[in-house]
């Protein structure tokens, strides 16, 4: 066997606590899980009950009803089938929805489908739902394996765990998954020598296989085979981190960052990587798997996981708080028909007792009076055939006095009514419990149509919906697990089963050249999975709306005539549904080609009508170029009226520019007389100013004369 680290050996006494511990505050709900599972599937009669039974002498009969209740919720849960969605999560930067990304999701979404709904998984779904109905809860286990004994592929599988009374959750855990606790385990029993088989004798040596009694034991014997219990514990482990936030929306942490920028230079990249523009501490989990029994530490392994892979399904568990401590109760679909289930046991028991202590004997008769031949005594013993009963009259034929009476027939005493009323009401009562009211019909008078029997028929079943909702919350986080495993497992070439909307089965093919590659990142993805609407009553409902509404409608009728024969035959129960709706899809297909092929003819035969329109166009304007006589004759007398018409309008206009012309002229010698007189008057007053300029001109020159010889005379005087 392989050292492991004494740091993980000396864990083995708090790992062993921790699951007893786990085991102990559970240990309610695992026994109420094993004796309702035993009530429904195998007897309704305790230990205590047969011996009580066969101590006051009644018979040991059951009259076990709830396992017809349940198997009817588990037929109709068979027809369904989970609507599943995944789409991108809340945050998601931008540049990542591109059409790769969207094709991604596509891919993810039919291949979770495979997974869920694929025969290979041993009906996964009917199991867990059984579980629920029966024992108030079950786990389905996440795992991978290889594909074949000579391949290093695996794949993503899911199971329900071997027996869901063999596993621990950790107490402190709070939603119904479980999977935000700190830890989670599985037990599995194995036999001693194949214990040593696989991991050697010394780890037996100090095992006591000896069963302690109200607690928990590792090792027993189980008759007289010695079992040993060896657990797979698994750990939530947290480091610190400090995570990247990159320039094209990215986070990776920086170890992931130092390693893609090593990557980018080496495969000579010219562009410039993506920058780090944020950074925070985080604390990023991951799983540790523990393998131990009573007395050593058998395996550690780190695992890929990021989530517990074991995750709890809830039925309708209640918590409750006892004592000053609350404690999660678990309670399976018939829990309280456990009552009724015993009333009307011990009805039918009573009722069984009183025809068994019939009294048989007819006639009641004196010994004396008895008749001593075998042939008279047989007409006491055998009262169904017609005979004679005779009887001694005297004691003695001596003594006549003394008579004898006569054979008296014995009147059968009635079962009380109580008895019967109570075993038939049972089944109403217990209809009434478990909120199943349409197996009611048969037991009222009054008329019920075959609506309300529908309508009853899917309220019954809808009492059952907080266990489907439990199968849907286990369900989602399984799919969470595994969409955060698909890039870590699934890295080389290879097919994916796939499962498409339509139920046809399909592979694709990734991580190659041309194909979709798995590499993102889970936490751009969310999942999401919904209760699917598959109730056989319910689509026979939807069926006579369908036909109700595409005969109140003709519009409707015709739309559904074209378009919305899947919807209608998705909503059919009937033998060959598959193959129906495959030759559906082709006669589909043969009808749009066909309107195609139809609408194309339609089209050509409008290109030709509209050719033949231009060819006769064309051939009318070759007659109008190749014109008769009378055409000839008619266009002549129309270009020269067409001709007179313009030389009349050229004259009308010559006409006027003529007039314009001569207006001009008036107007042009208005003008120039204007004119003229306007320069005559012009001369006149220049020469009038002309000859006032010169009569100043002399006036001055005289004065100046005049002064002049005035001067002279005066300085002749002086001197």
């Amino acid at each position: 066997m392989v050292e492991i680290a004494r740091a993980h050996t000396d864990r083995l006494k708090e790992l062993k606590r921790k699951v007893e511990e786990a085991n102990e505050y559970f240990k309610d709900n695992v026994r109420r899980f094993e004796k309702f599972t035993r009530f429904v599937f195998k007897t309704s009669l305790t230990d205590d009950e047969a011996t009580a039974l066969a101590s006051t002498g009644k018979p040991t009969i059951e009259f076990n009803s709830l396992e017809s209740q349940v198997s009817r919720l588990r037929g109709e849960f068979a027809k369904q089938e989970p609507a599943l969605t995944v789409r991108s999560a809340d945050g998601v930067p931008l540049t990542m929805l591109t059409p790769e990304f969207s094709q991604t999701l596509d891919v993810i979404e039919a291949h979770l489908r495979a997974i869920f709904f694929d025969g290979t998984n041993d009906m996964l779904d009917y199991q867990v739902y059984s579980d629920l109905l029966a024992g108030g809860f079950s786990v389905m286990r996440v795992f991978t394996e290889y594909i074949n004994e000579k391949s290093f592929e695996q794949n993503i599988n899911v199971e329900r765990v071997f027996d869901p009374t063999l596993t621990v959750f950790d107490p402190l855990a709070r939603k119904s998954h479980k999977g935000d606790g700190k830890f989670c385990g599985e037990l599995y029993p194995m036999t001693k020598s194949e214990f040593e088989e696989e991991f050697g004798e010394e780890a037996t040596k100090q095992m006591k296989f000896t069963r302690t009694l109200g607690g928990f034991s590792w090792s027993f014997q189980n008759q007289k085979e010695e079992i040993v219990l060896v657990c797979e514990y698994y750990e939530k482990k947290q480091k610190k981190e400090t995570i990247l936030q990159l320039s094209n929306g990215h986070a990776v942490t920086r170890k992931e960052y130092e390693q893609f920028i090593k990557e980018w230079e080496e495969s000579g990249n010219i562009e410039q990587a993506p920058i780090p523009i944020k950074e925070r501490k985080t604390l990023i989990e991951h799983i540790v798997r523990y393998r131990f029994c009573e007395t050593e530490m058998l395996d550690v392994t780190e695992t890929n996981f990021k989530f517990l892979p074991l995750v709890f399904v809830d039925g309708n568990s209640v918590m409750i708080r006892d004592t000053g401590s609350s404690s999660q109760m678990t309670r399976p679909y018939v829990y309280h028909a456990e009552g009724i289930q015993r009333l009307k046991n011990y009805a039918g028991q009573c009722l069984g007792n009183e025809l068994e202590n019939t009294v048989q004997h007819r006639f009641m008769i004196a010994e004396e009076a008895l008749p001593t031949d075998a042939a008279n005594q047989e007409a006491y013993r055998n009262v169904q055939k017609a005979d004679v009963l005779t009887w001694k009259h005297f004691l003695d034929t001596n003594m006549p006095e003394i008579t004898l009476p006569p054979p008296r027939e014995i009147q059968r005493a009635a079962i009380p009514p109580e008895i019967t009323q109570t075993f038939v009401g049972a089944d109403q009562m217990m209809q009434m419990i478990l909120g199943n009211y349409d197996s009611q019909q048969g037991t009222t008078n009054a008329p019920v149509s075959g609506i309300a029997f529908a309508r009853s028929a899917i309220q019954s079943n809808n009492a059952s919906v907080p266990y489907i909702v439990g199968y849907i919350k286990g369900l989602n986080r399984v799919a969470q697990i595994i969409v955060d495993l698909i890039p870590k497992y699934y890295r080389t070439p290879r097919t994916l089963p796939i499962l498409k909307p339509d139920g046809k089965r399909s592979f694709m093919t990734i991580n190659k050249q041309g194909s979709l590659y798995m590499n993102f990142d889970p936490n751009h993805l969310q999942v999401k999975v919904e209760a699917g609407v598959n109730f056989a009553m319910q689509k026979e409902i939807a069926l006579t709306t369908l036909i109700a509404m595409t005969n109140a409608n003709e519009g409707f009728a015709k739309f559904f005539s074209d378009e919305g024969l899947p919807v209608i035959l998705d909503n059919l129960e009937i033998r060959g549904i598959d193959q129906l709706k495959e030759k559906a899809n082709e006669w589909m297909g043969r009808q749009k080609q066909q309107e195609a092929q139809q609408a194309q003819m339609q089209q050509q035969q409008v290109q030709m009508q509209t050719q033949q329109q231009q060819m006769q166009m064309q051939a009318m304007q070759k007659e109008l170029q190749s014109p008769t006589e009378a055409q000839i004759e008619a266009l002549y007398v129309q270009q020269k009226a067409q001709t007179d018409a313009e030389n009349l309008a050229i004259k009308s206009r010559d006409s006027e520019t003529k007039f314009l012309e001569v207006m001009a002229k008036i107007q042009g010698a208005d003008v120039d007389r204007e004119l003229k007189a306007a320069e005559l008057i012009a001369k006149q007053e220049r020469e009038t100013l002309d000859s006032v300029l010169k009569v100043g001109q002399h006036i001055s020159k005289v004065a100046e004369q005049n002064n002049k010889s005035e001067g002279g005379q005066n300085g002749q005087t002086l001197d």
